[in-house]
Formats: structure tokens, sequence, C-alpha cells
């Protein structure tokens, strides 16, 4: 059972931390690297050529006929490997991070299906995804991860605030999209905001003297758990309080949020958009709420009791400590091995 490690941008950058994790659960389920170690070279031209060398040392040492696993994407390097490995008629498992279709970016991958389809079994984010899938006939083998594993090893410990029913305090992390500083627009209840992440521009808000918002910084993403501290943890995006529109929206539907992973980490309960392709893990499990507007915040923060928050961080808690060990991809993985080829 083999795997190929890569060089990412950063070790501390958010954008590849659900990709090395997967290497991470990968290597601790014996499964072997077979290219060069995981490294951090921030140089695009040499980190491409770091990678580019590692894949096909790593191609030539590839037996014939065995089990191998690929995430997507790759950028040039996915067809690359499928090649050599479709070549050495191996058995090809591929975990799928971003669908560029879905995204409205085909053009960065116009033969994206094609390709995907040369796997034998795709490991893709929820069951919404895999429906989509089977609707563009994939014959490859369509397994649910349910939620992106998350692992994290605390650098501090930074005391944390009790919880205040009479004024929630609702985290977003992440980009600071247009909807962040329309939040004042919204009536006043029991709660405030509290923002991590780029990109906040404190110009935006209205009246900086009677704003809900509490703009926190920016962390590394390996700190930024340890200093977040809020009651819940909101998915979101798009330039609208009623719905999540645009094309980040709208992928909002197939998706699962890597920030939705991070909340969790952070032991808040949810609150997401009800036609999010997550919505449906977290009124099962019952890891916190689904809204259709951002308008409805009020009615349902001031409705909700203390009984029913602590039974959803207590779930909450229980989905944490699947994801910190790897859970939900080493099950996916489990899955996958037991189903025949295509």
């Amino acid at each position: 059972m083999y795997y190929i490690a890569r060089n990412y941008r950063s070790k501390f950058n958010a954008a590849g931390k659900a990709k090395m994790d997967c290497e991470t659960i990968l290597e601790e389920s014996g499964w072997k690297n077979i290219g060069f170690r995981q490294t951090w070279v921030s140089n695009a031209v040499l980190g491409t050529l770091i990678s580019a060398i590692g894949i096909t040392f790593a191609l030539i040492r590839l037996k014939p006929k065995s089990l191998l696993c690929l995430q997507y994407p790759l950028n040039k390097f996915y067809k690359y490997i499928l090649w050599g490995a479709t070549l050495k008629k191996c058995t090809i498992i591929t975990i799928v991070h971003d669908v560029y279709n879905l995204k409205g970016k085909l053009y960065k991958s116009p033969h994206e299906l094609q390709l995907l389809s040369k796997s034998d079994s795709l490991i893709l984010h929820n069951k919404t995804m895999c429906n989509w899938f089977e609707q563009q006939n994939i014959k490859a083998n369509l397994i649910e991860l349910d939620i992106f594993d998350y692992l994290h090893t605390p650098t501090i410990n930074i005391p944390k605030n009790e919880v205040n029913p009479s004024k929630y305090r609702i985290v977003f992390a992440g980009n600071m999209g247009k909807f962040v500083y329309m939040l004042d627009h919204l009536e006043r209840g029991n709660y405030k905001f509290d923002l991590y992440g780029i990109g906040f521009n404190k110009d935006l808000i209205k009246d900086p003297d009677n704003t809900t918002l509490d703009y926190k910084g920016f962390f590394k993403s390996n700190e930024v758990i340890d200093y977040i501290d809020g009651d819940f943890g909101l998915v979101w995006y798009g330039d609208s309080l009623d719905s999540c529109d645009g094309s980040a929206g709208q992928y909002l539907k197939y998706n699962n949020p890597h920030k939705l992973s991070l909340y969790i980490q952070c032991e808040m309960p949810i609150i997401i958009w009800n036609k999010a392709g997550m919505a449906d893990f977290v009124v099962e499990n019952n890891i916190g709420i689904t809204i259709s507007s951002l308008d409805e915040l009020k009615e349902r923060l001031i409705s909700l009791s203390k009984e029913d928050f602590n039974t959803m961080k207590n779930n909450v808690s229980n989905i944490k400590d699947k994801i910190s060990k790897g859970y939900y991809l080493k099950t996916a993985i489990n899955n996958a091995i037991q189903l025949p080829n295509k």
C-alpha cells in the first residue's frame, strides 16, 4: 500500500493542511511513502521541481499491481501519476479535496472527470457530492468521507472563557468576505461575532462604536485553534445574509469546508447554511444548527436551551476525538480496499 508525499508551500499554511494530514494518517495506517519526504519549500519553482523529481522517483519504485492512494488536485502531476500507475496495473484510490467542475473553474482541468474516472475508488466529501458524481456516470467506486479529519498538537494553553447564553460568541475564521461586514445589519440579539483571519478592513465597519464585530487577528494554521475562544463556529460564504450565493456559496452545497473541522477541534457547535452539503452531518450528529438565512440567528439562539447547547457541545467533543485520530479517512480507506476494482 503506497502513497506519494509532496512539497507544500508552508507547513503552517491552511491551504495544504488537509492534504498534509491525509499523508500523516496514511502513514499511521501502514501505507508507505515511496516518494521524497514531505517538504515545505515556499519558492514555487523549486517546490514544483522537488515534487516532480520525487514523483518520478516514486513511479520508478512503484511495484506492479500494488495499491496506490493519491490526492486530487495535484497540479499537473495527477495525470502523470495516473499514467505510471495504470502502466503498472495498480489499483488506484483517490482522495478528492476539490472539484473544479463544481467550483465553476473547469478551465483549470477541462478533462477533470475523465481523469478522476481512471481511479478504481474515489473518496468524496459527502453524500451530496457522491450523488453528483453518480449523475455524471463516473464508474469508479464512490465512498463518502463524511468530514475531513483535523490533526492538531497544541502549542500553547490559553484559558477559555465560560459560555454566556446572554451573549454567545460566534466565531468566523477565514478570509473576510463581503457578508462579514453586513453582519452588523442583523437585528441585535444574544450574540456577537469574533473574527479570525486575513483581509479584515476596519474601515468597512459602519459604526465602530456600535458593532457586533470583534476582530481577533490572524494566526498560523497550527496555532489558530489554540487562540480561538468562542461558543459557535459559523460556516457561511458569499455576499448575502439571506443565503450563500456566488461560486463559493454554491460550492458549499457539495463540499466539506475544512473550517468546519477546525471549529470542531475548537469544541464549538456549528452554525451552517441549511442547503450546505454538510448540513445533514450537522443535524444527524446534533452538533449545531442549520439556518436558511442569518436573519434567523436571533430567534434560534434565544430559543436555545442550556440543555440543548450542552448536548451539542458533548456531541462535538465526540466528533473531535474521531477527527483527531484520523477516524474518518481510515474508515473510508478501509471501505475502498474492500470494494472490487471497477
